[in-house]
């Protein structure tokens, strides 16, 4: 499975297909059935948009899920799917391209592609290392600081993966740690971590994290970017080092292996900081600003985003060349707002409230910790089946119709449902992890122990932890 925060993973997509009868057994698998569901939806008495709905959507999950064709491709022909065989009318199921989300990801590409074309990106790495590096487990601190230090800047996943990997690699050279080896495994590991659970702290942390905002947004329920800070920063900052600290005791790296003297050495090639670094530090500090405070001046984040991006190719900035714009992957836009038809069908066909209605009699009575735990324990399911993008666009609105239905605020088990999408155990079900795992560094032994055991932990966390902080913070 291939997912994100938006972009698209390694795949077979456009090469020779290596067995023709698996795949279009796969092919068959799917049609069939996107045709049962629709046929057992319609002959228990759901209406005909409501069937095609689910007909459509079940096919675009199994094309996912068994990685049949590109996810934006399949992303982009939902809403097309669904206006073809009348499911809504295009103003409803195109909406989605009118609201912020997709040009927040494409603010978030451009100021990635400033981040990573200054060389402020690189910098901040290396000084996290260089500040806190010497002993091995020193180092995997280094990591998660950079990683948290990047996390407000570069809201794309996988351009923060390739950004640490390539670091990570570099030291494992350095060292002479061949791939698959303990050591190998443990700073790879680290990087991913690093790269990837930072930023369930942040609004604009994440594709899929901006995405449930946005959909709750629709269906009414708004949440601004400093709230959503004060509701997830700390929690999040726990469970980032508890992920750290549950790879440190499960791999019990070799604190006699000093890195030292290589982040020194890389650390001091950089030299001064350019003038284009300065003005992107102080460009990046304005827009962390703005975003923090987005329920004062009133604009949207998505808006803002887009702003500070172009401002960064224009002259008297000129961070990034202008050319350079068109070497962003704008699959990731397609991919997240292609996705967002999900929701807009299921609001078009009454398919949400449907949902909540039939699950809420099994909530009903279980309580506010309750409904997190099953909320996480679902994001977990989910992940086997689908990428955390299509994930939160198919449940997100369904809920917080469901929580509101029982008088839960929805904040929180969203919030659950989320760090449950975030439990990865084999390296298919999210882009960051696979891209992580295909470097060649990590054997999948040590990736299953630490992830599996790591699973537990946030459960754990959820219970004593999290659910009294957000009971705290109003996000119950």
């Amino acid at each position: 499975m291939t997912p994100h925060d938006a972009q698209p993973s390694a795949g077979t997509y456009g090469q020779e297909i290596p067995n023709p009868r698996r795949y279009y057994g796969f092919w068959a698998l799917s049609l069939a059935l996107a045709i049962a569901l629709f046929a057992f939806s319609y002959s228990m008495g759901l209406s005909y948009k409501g069937s095609a709905f689910l007909g459509v959507t079940m096919l675009a999950i199994a094309l996912w899920g068994f990685n049949l064709l590109h996810e934006g491709l399949v992303a982009v022909m939902l809403p097309i799917g669904y206006i073809l065989l009348g499911v809504g009318t295009p103003k409803q199921l195109l909406s989605p391209w009118t609201q912020p989300m997709g040009w927040l990801v494409l603010g978030g590409l451009m100021t990635g592609l400033v981040l990573m074309h200054t060389g402020l990106a690189r910098r901040i790495a290396l000084w996290s290392l260089h500040i806190t590096g010497g002993s091995f487990t020193r180092l995997l601190w280094g990591l998660l600081l950079a990683g948290f230090i990047i996390a407000p800047l570069m809201p794309t996943a996988l351009g923060k993966g390739i950004l640490i990997s390539i670091i990570c690699i570099g030291i494992c050279d350095a060292l002479e740690f061949t791939p698959r080896t303990r050591e190998a495994s443990i700073i790879l590991m680290a990087g991913y971590i690093a790269t990837s659970a930072p930023r369930l702290g942040l609004y604009t942390g994440g594709g899929e994290v901006t995405l449930a905002m946005q959909l709750l947004a629709s269906a009414g329920i708004h949440i601004s970017w400093i709230d959503y800070f004060i509701q997830c920063y700390l929690p999040n900052i726990i469970y980032s080092i508890c992920s750290l600290a549950v790879l440190i005791l499960i791999m019990r790296p070799n604190n006699t292996i000093n890195a030292r003297a290589y982040l020194e050495e890389q650390f001091a090639k950089l030299g001064p900081m350019s003038v284009k670094e300065k003005k992107a530090t102080a460009i990046f500090v304005l827009l962390v600003i703005l975003m923090m405070t987005d329920k004062y001046h009133g604009i949207d984040i998505g808006w803002i985003m887009m702003l500070v991006g172009f401002a960064c190719f224009l002259p008297g900035l000129h961070l990034v060349d202008s050319k350079r714009f068109a070497s962003l992957n704008m699959t990731s836009v397609l991919f997240v707002v292609g996705c967002m038809s999900i929701g807009a069908g299921a609001q078009a066909t009454g398919v949400d409230k449907l949902c909540a209605e039939s699950l809420s009699p099994l909530l009903q009575g279980t309580g506010e910790l309750t409904t997190m735990i099953t909320a996480y324990l679902a994001g977990i399911g989910v992940n086997f089946l689908l990428t955390p993008v299509a994930g939160v666009s198919t449940f997100t609105v369904p809920l917080a119709e469901l929580t509101n239905s029982i008088g839960i605020s929805p904040f929180a088990p969203v919030y659950s449902f989320l760090y449950g999408l975030d439990q990865y155990v084999l390296p298919y079900e999210y882009a960051v992890f696979l891209y992580f795992f295909s470097t060649g560094y990590i054997h999948l032994k040590h990736l299953i122990q630490v992830f599996a055991v790591r699973a537990i932990i946030t459960f754990i966390l959820l219970i004593a932890v999290f659910y009294p902080f957000w009971k705290l913070t109003n996000a119950l």
